[in-house]
């Protein structure tokens, strides 16, 4: 089973991307078959949509196909995504708007949301509202939120952190596992040719 983790901050060396570093890590110990591909977003760079990407010059080419194919061969997502001003991060959004060929279709999905304060919650709502109609991917009931991140440290948070959050991280994250092995099947009578989009 593989699993990718998306970094969606725009910052090198990010908390977003320190904390998929970790996700990763966690999910190797629950399951150490997992295959897992990681994709930092601040570094991939990424250009915005464009009706240039059907030419599949430049990033679209090679760098793209590689990122595609591995997303296409996911069986679940985790998507970190920091709050800027209220809201999902351009690159987030980005990469819904990239992803056309069903690389997300019909798999299940992780919401993981960041914040330096006591936000977090808008992203969520954003990208549920949002970001699922021509993709199909399916976000989990459940999600993330890690507020106060700067003190996120595993069995030694700061005090803005609650110590009961390390246990509900593995549990959402077995619940994913669950999901994504669980909706294999489902794949089998997907019919993308026909019905691409969403209505």
């Amino acid at each position: 089973m593989k699993i990718s983790i998306i970094s969606a901050s725009h910052r090198i060396n990010s908390e977003s991307k320190k904390i998929s570093d970790f996700l990763k890590n966690n999910l190797s110990n629950l399951n150490n078959n997992l295959d897992i591909f990681s994709l930092d977003l601040a570094k991939s760079l990424l250009p915005l949509w464009s009706p240039d990407k059907k030419n599949g010059e430049g990033v679209w080419g090679e760098t793209w196909i590689s990122i595609s194919k591995n997303l296409a061969s996911s069986d679940g997502f985790i998507l970190v995504v920091p709050e800027y001003g209220g809201m999902a991060t351009p690159a987030s959004k980005n990469i819904f708007l990239l992803c056309g060929n069903g690389e997300f279709s019909h798999k299940p999905g992780l919401i993981v949301s960041v914040s330096n304060g006591n936000g977090g919650a808008y992203p969520i709502a954003e990208l549920r509202s949002s970001s699922y109609k021509n993709t199909h991917i399916m976000w989990i009931p459940e999600n993330i939120i890690i507020r106060n991140v700067e003190e996120f440290n595993p069995g030694s948070h700061g005090r803005n952190i609650p110590d009961w959050l390390d246990d509900r991280i593995d549990y959402v994250l077995n619940l994913l596992l669950a999901y994504a092995s669980n909706m294999k099947p489902l794949r089998k009578i997907i019919n993308r040719k026909d019905f691409g989009n969403g209505m």
